[in-house]
């Protein structure tokens, strides 16, 4: 707790009331407990588990950190001092009953109203697990400050842990933001599409035969899903949703397309497909270097990946 004197007596607005303190208090105290967690199963062999408390520890310090420039910009601080621990800059944040540290160079500005220089060098946190007191379960505190401030589910740097041939949600399921495979890619977790065959071969609007039928691109994303031929990771994939032979498919990966659906073309006169994206200009610049006559022979090589072989070159007699 805080050992400033000059505590609130009420709490200036519902973003800092007592309740809310408590909650974020709490917020700390899982914190830590998912740190330690996180060391024990790493020394004790289970780097699945390891990656998940680690993940959920730093879900709950963003959080923390979110929660508390929220604070200082709606007036509900108190004071602020600078401390020095254990090497390391802090600022101390006081708001009534609580004082929350916080470390500096997680700051892009100073808060308002934090000093120039460090106040107090300090030994270390008290960090003994005796001295916590457990006001809240998890489930409550985190409930209290999803429904004031925002999810935690936010902050997970991402949102998937690897477990052999499958994976699980890293953070809590039953707060909003949780995610499942299949789900749209909606910019959180950081994640960027760097792998080139991800990207969108197709256009919406897109219209060509395949010989599952008749294909029509209906719209096109990023959605967590496993490789084709695979359990495991779930990562960003490109999918589409489609209109084959007049029904909607949605999710449908874009390797589906172009490997088992297979784009068929009117004549070898015009053997590039009728469309507009990124396969008309790849088909379009392979058919301009490579001249095929009826009886040629052709030999594939290919090369694997999670998401299956892709013919990068060939030869043909």
């Amino acid at each position: 707790m805080s050992d400033i004197e000059d505590t609130q007596e009420s709490s200036h607005c519902s973003q800092c009331d007592f309740e809310q303190l408590k909650a974020l208090y709490q917020l700390n105290v899982e914190a830590k407990r998912y740190a330690e967690s996180a060391e024990d199963a790493y020394t004790a062999g289970f780097k699945a588990n390891a990656r998940l408390y680690s993940l959920r520890k730093k879900a709950l310090y963003g959080l923390k950190r979110a929660i508390l420039e929220e604070l200082v910009d709606g007036g509900c601080v108190d004071t602020i001092r600078y401390h020095n621990i254990d090497g390391k800059l802090y600022y101390c944040l006081y708001v009534g009953e609580f004082s929350f540290h916080t470390p500096t160079d997680e700051w892009d500005t100073p808060p308002r109203d934090a000093p120039p220089s460090p106040s107090k060098s300090l030994d270390s946190f008290d960090a003994d697990p005796d001295n916590r007191t457990d006001h809240l379960s998890e489930a409550e505190a985190l409930k209290r400050l999803t429904e004031q401030f925002e999810t935690p589910n936010n902050y997970l740097p991402t949102p998937f842990v690897d477990r052999g041939y499958g994976s699980e949600f890293a953070g809590w399921s039953q707060l909003p933001g949780a995610i499942e495979e299949g789900d749209r890619v909606d910019g959180r977790f950081g994640r960027e599409i760097t792998n080139p065959y991800d990207e969108f071969l197709f256009a919406v609007g897109d219209t060509f035969q395949t010989k599952k039928g008749d294909c029509r691109i209906l719209d096109r994303y990023q959605a967590w899903l496993t490789p084709w031929l695979d359990r495991a990771p779930i990562m960003p994939r490109t999918v589409y949703d489609v209109e084959l032979d007049g029904e909607v498919r949605e999710t449908v990966r874009q390797r589906r397309i172009v490997d088992d659906w297979l784009i068929l073309v009117d004549s070898l006169d015009d053997p590039v497909p009728n469309v507009d994206g990124r396969q008309a200009e790849m088909a379009g610049d392979a058919y301009d270097r490579v001249a095929f006559d009826i009886g040629d022979i052709i030999e594939l090589n290919a090369e694997w990946d999670d998401d299956g072989p892709h013919y990068s070159d060939f030869s043909h007699d």
